[in-house]
């Protein structure tokens, strides 16, 4: 039985965690299938936007323990590692990945929250980075993820109490970006995705490229000319073209 349920869309992959009787727990499996799926849609040029979703209760609970705990020290931190790995090929996407939380995301669920560009949730999710109640750490990287997504100061908090987070709590910390009624969520969420997608892929990806950079602390200085260097090639595309002509249509109208 396949742990992930995916689809294209237009210019939209969507991926939905699938384990339903265990929250939507990670295991090997699901490990697999994620590592085949990013690299496809990530070979896919017309994907734009990749959704990451669970269901109304859990969005992803963790990794699976009863699995996970068959595991020597060593065979765990293989497991961990290549989590990280995962994420962090998700972090450095071209496509602007967004998390879509209905349900609960605690635990690895919040570490995979943490790696995405915008978080969306509904007005009933949850967050928490709880691995300290279990007497461990972050694994897979979502540690670092936190404290550039909120700062140390909040990350730390988040990470040593373990605290539960309402969705409004969440979105006051800078952990997600947008809250939706939970009855208008999945509309909302395809609204979102549909109108990042409709972005000229060039601009998405320099925009993505220039974040990236700014959070290893480059400066503005060595990063203009690749701005200047994008603009110009987006200046005699058939999409700028069709844009300054409506805008001064428009303009031309307005004087009349």
């Amino acid at each position: 039985m396949q742990t992930l349920l995916t689809s294209k869309q237009d210019d939209i992959g969507w991926i939905r965690f699938h384990r339903p009787t265990v929250r939507n727990a990670v295991n090997l499996q699901m490990m697999d299938e994620l590592e085949q799926i990013i690299e496809r849609f990530a070979d896919d040029e017309e994907i734009g936007v990749i959704v990451f979703s669970g269901d109304e209760r859990a969005f992803v609970s963790g990794g699976d323990l009863e699995e996970f705990h068959q595991l020597t020290g060593r065979e765990i931190y293989l497991v961990m590692k290549r989590m990280g790995q995962i994420l962090e090929r998700i972090y450095q996407l071209d496509a602007i990945t967004i998390a879509a939380v209905e349900g609960a995301a605690v635990g690895g669920g919040c570490e995979i929250v943490a790696g995405c560009d915008f978080c969306l949730a509904s007005d009933q999710a949850k967050f928490g980075m709880i691995q300290v109640t279990l007497g461990i750490t972050t694994g897979w990287g979502g540690a670092s993820r936190l404290f550039r997504k909120i700062g140390t100061s909040r990350g730390l908090e988040l990470l040593l109490t373990g605290e539960i987070l309402t969705s409004v709590q969440a979105k006051e910390y800078g952990l997600i970006n947008h809250i939706f009624p939970h009855e208008r969520f999945t509309e909302e969420v395809a609204a979102f995705a549909k109108r990042l997608a409709s972005v000229p892929a060039k601009v998405r990806k320099t925009y993505k490229q220039i974040a990236r950079q700014v959070e290893k602390g480059v400066s503005s200085s060595a990063l203009y000319p690749l701005e200047a260097k994008s603009c110009s090639e987006c200046w005699g595309t058939e999409e700028h073209r069709r844009a300054v002509e409506s805008f001064l249509n428009r303009t031309r109208g307005n004087r009349s």
